[in-house]
């Protein structure tokens, strides 16, 4: 009996023992990952981070330059095919500059945006895989592309998952799947790590392959620098071409008004609060607002880059119609605007008045609108209003 109630004795001891070994077996791992990658107390050194090198896609080679900043601040700048892409991240928002598409940032949507945000961690999710909202599971020893492997499969908070394969002797990452984007097209992707080396005490691999179906893309590290002066601002999505300066119009405005309904007549002055919105990611901006004799003007302003023109959609509601007007800036700074081309001048009983919409002198905390009519087809114009725009505090 007491041999019997030993062995019991030994069994439960034994299995309390095992019990927290298996249970400590991701973190283990984790653990030693991070370690082999040179530790999380030489990683915490490390603010930021710039690679260059080559970028090779659709067997065309193109320097690349990536950019990695701390909160998950990303950069990547290079060629694909010969065509310019810039993709980035602030660690808020995801855009990119894909002359595959159009010219000009925009922000990234769908599973595109998905991989970006996915590439824009520091150093990789196993790091704080608690942190970024995600769970783990140990997948113990497996094999991938043949190789003998730890797998740890880590769901990220929108349900989708990756699986990233360490090597059992290293502890360093050489694959992980995961979902991937052809131009928009969600499919599985996988990525291969390879000729980690070691800078300022981590260890980075130098040749980084991603694959889906027949195509890949590769890339070259040829140079690391560390903790490089960094401006947060690089990580934001760029101003629309053209809107730069308009995106200066966009705030909360006091309004000195004085205009006169014919040529040389008395000037009336009067004083408004005007809001002025961006909208569409800085594509677009507009207002509404209320005049003081009780009508309202709409108007919106946007660039064309197609056709490189500068477009105001404007209404007034004593006016009753929609007034389109286009233009582009002098070599002062004024954006002149007319409804000469576009012909749709205001059209009365007994006359037909065109407008001219100049926007002059765009400063940080200020700027002027004047508004011009001719009603002799454009041949003479005259000041009907001018707009001085100083920022409200």
């Amino acid at each position: 009996m007491r041999s019997a109630n030993r062995l019991f004795t030994l069994l439960l001891l034994s299995l309390a023992v095992i019990a927290p070994a298996a249970a400590a077996t991701l973190d283990e791992v984790i653990a030693k990952h991070i370690e082999a990658r040179g530790g999380r107390d030489n990683w915490d050194k490390i603010r930021s981070i710039r690679m260059t090198g080559d970028f090779t896609a659709f067997s065309r080679v193109a320097p690349f330059t990536l950019t990695r900043a701390r909160d998950n601040s990303y950069l990547l700048d290079t060629k694909l095919n010969g065509r310019v892409v810039i993709i980035g991240h602030d660690g808020a928002t995801t855009w990119w500059n894909n002359h595959w598409f159009k010219e000009g940032a925009e922000r990234m949507t769908g599973i595109d945006s998905e991989v970006a945000r996915a590439d824009a961690y520091f150093v990789n999710p196993l790091f704080n895989y608690r942190e970024l909202g995600m769970t783990a599971e140990y997948l113990g020893e497996t094999e991938y592309e043949g190789m003998p492997a730890l797998g740890i499969k880590l769901t990220r908070p929108d349900g989708a998952e990756e699986t990233w394969y360490l090597d059992p002797s290293s502890y360093l990452e050489y694959a992980r799947t995961s979902p991937g984007s052809d131009f928009g097209r969600p499919l599985p992707q996988r990525t291969f790590y390879d000729d980690f080396r070691e800078i300022e005490g981590v260890m980075i691999p130098f040749l980084v392959e991603t694959q889906w179906y027949t195509r890949n893309r590769v890339m070259h590290v040829n140079n690391v620098e560390v903790n490089i002066e960094v401006d947060p601002a690089m990580f934001s999505m760029p101003s629309p071409e053209g809107m730069a300066e308009l995106l200066n119009m966009v705030g909360n405005w006091k309004v000195a008004v004085a205009q006169r309904d014919r040529p040389g007549g008395p000037l009336k002055e009067s004083e408004l609060e005007i809001d002025i919105a961006s909208i569409m990611d800085g594509q677009l901006i507009q207002t509404n607002y209320a005049m003081d004799d009780g009508y309202r003007v709409q108007w919106s302003l946007s660039y064309d880059a197609s056709r490189k023109i500068y477009r105001l959609t404007r209404f007034h509601s004593g006016a009753g119609y929609m007034d389109i007007r286009q233009g582009t800036f002098d070599d002062d700074g004024k954006l002149t605007l007319s409804n000469l081309e576009t012909e749709t001048p205001y059209q009365g009983v007994e006359l037909t008045m065109y407008g001219r919409f100049n926007v002059l002198e765009i400063a940080a905390d200020s700027f002027k609108i004047e508004r011009e009519a001719s009603i002799d087809g454009g041949k003479n114009w005259w000041v009907a209003a001018t707009e001085v725009y100083t920022r409200r505090p």
